[in-house]
């Protein structure tokens, strides 16, 4: 998946025409450098081996970002990103906040956290959920259930958030 994301770029998607206004310009970027080991903590004891894979291959990595207005994207976290972010999680948000949980990315634009469950004891380990700020976790989208299949979704749908539509 990520080869075709290097391979296919910003032509992995048109953008959607707004009106009144020039077309966007998308871009996907990953960092060059890979991750060669990943230790776990308390709150988050273990990653899923795709997340792990892609981390890897590339420490973080901006997915369809808007590269003419900046409200547009995902933003993959590297692994002390992530933890930090998820570190925030907890304390904002202690009532939605499960064990586990590891914030993988964030929504370029708006307030959206990209959530992956990293509980090997939980039937959803692996699971992706996407978090928007004032909504409760039984209000989060359920998107994937693994990091590949989100990957995968997010590139047919040109980097466009199909959950919300359906």
């Amino acid at each position: 998946m990520i080869e075709l994301i290097k391979r296919k770029g910003s032509h992995l998607a048109n953008p959607v025409p707004v009106k009144g206004m020039s077309d966007m310009e998308f871009d996907c970027s990953f960092a060059c450098d890979g991750v060669n080991e990943l230790v776990g903590t308390d709150s988050v004891p273990l990653f899923p081996c795709d997340l792990v894979d892609f981390w890897r291959i590339s420490r973080a990595a901006k997915l369809f970002e808007d590269k003419t207005y900046g409200q547009w994207g995902l933003e993959i976290l590297d692994p002390e990103s992530a933890l930090i972010a998820t570190a925030n999680l907890q304390i904002k948000r202690f009532k939605d906040y499960l064990l586990g949980d590891l914030v993988l990315g964030r929504f370029i634009g708006d307030s959206d956290l990209l959530v992956i469950r990293c509980d090997p004891s939980s039937s959803d380990f692996g699971h992706l959920l996407v978090a928007a700020p004032m909504d409760p976790r039984k209000e989060w989208y359920r998107v994937a259930e693994s990091l590949s299949a989100f990957l995968d979704l997010y590139i047919k749908a040109g980097g466009d958030k199909a959950w919300v539509s359906s």
